[in-house]
């Protein structure tokens, strides 16, 4: 890194809800210079969505800002560049099989680890319902490591607004004057027709009230065509086996 990357905060930006936050927060409330850190999962259907909310926001907050060097610009960097270590790849297949915790946690290890990143801002909202069954086997307080072998896998990340939830995020953008850049955010993982799917977790957690969500008939009708599909696959799979044998 270069003496002017050390100044700016590293933002690990997804063009979701938590890290715009973030992005904004540091931005327009506390004046300090960013460094947008974007990890693409060229597999994701959102991936193109994500992009597009991410040049809306970039736009609108470099007409804000005192200084439009403030917000650099987004260091792109492919995941599949960067393929998680054998250990952190043994840590992550165990939360997934043992809790509910997020893919994307496992193959953001592989670029953080070959990057040699440390401290870089990755956002995680606060549950209402407290530390959630994989947060309990990494964190002993929200945003603070517990040293477990599970925490490991965390290792490179610093966690800004872990002790916030979503509504207070709301609130802050609000009283700060930037939640209308904040709803232009993109979080859903399975758009139908360039909307949100309205069914995946973080169309579950939307309360704004200005999203256009896709049809809810042509989203259950997707779904149960992959599930129909995908059931399909796995008998074939176990048969040809059997006939290899």
């Amino acid at each position: 890194m270069t003496g002017r990357d050390v100044e700016r905060v590293q933002l690990l930006w997804t063009g979701g809800w938590d890290s715009s936050f973030r992005l904004m927060q540091l931005l327009l409330v506390e004046g300090r210079a960013v460094q947008p850190i974007h990890v693409l999962d060229t597999g994701r259907p959102s991936t193109l969505f994500e992009l597009r909310a991410m040049e809306a926001m970039r736009a609108g907050l470099l007409a804000r800002l005192p200084d439009p060097a403030l917000l650099a610009p987004t260091r792109f960097v492919l995941a599949s560049d960067h393929l998680p270590g054998p250990r952190d790849a043994e840590i992550g297949d165990r939360l997934l099989r043992e809790t509910s915790m997020g893919t994307q946690y496992l193959w953001l290890s592989g670029p953080a680890a070959a990057l040699g990143w440390s401290g870089v801002e990755l956002c995680i909202e606060r549950y209402e319902s407290g530390l959630s069954d994989w947060q309990r086997r990494v964190f002993d307080e929200p945003g603070r490591l517990n040293g477990s072998p599970e925490s490991e896998l965390f290792r490179f990340w610093s966690f800004p607004v872990m002790h916030l939830t979503k509504e207070e995020m709301r609130e802050i953008a609000r009283s700060h004057g930037f939640l209308d850049l904040l709803v232009l955010r993109w979080s859903c993982f399975r758009p139908l027709d360039g909307r949100p799917c309205g069914r995946c977790r973080p169309c579950r957690l939307t309360h704004d009230e200005e999203v256009r969500f896709a049809n809810p008939v042509l989203v259950a009708a997707r779904d149960l065509a992959r599930k129909t599909r995908k059931g399909l696959r796995e008998p074939a799979a176990a048969l040809a086996l059997l006939r290899r044998r």
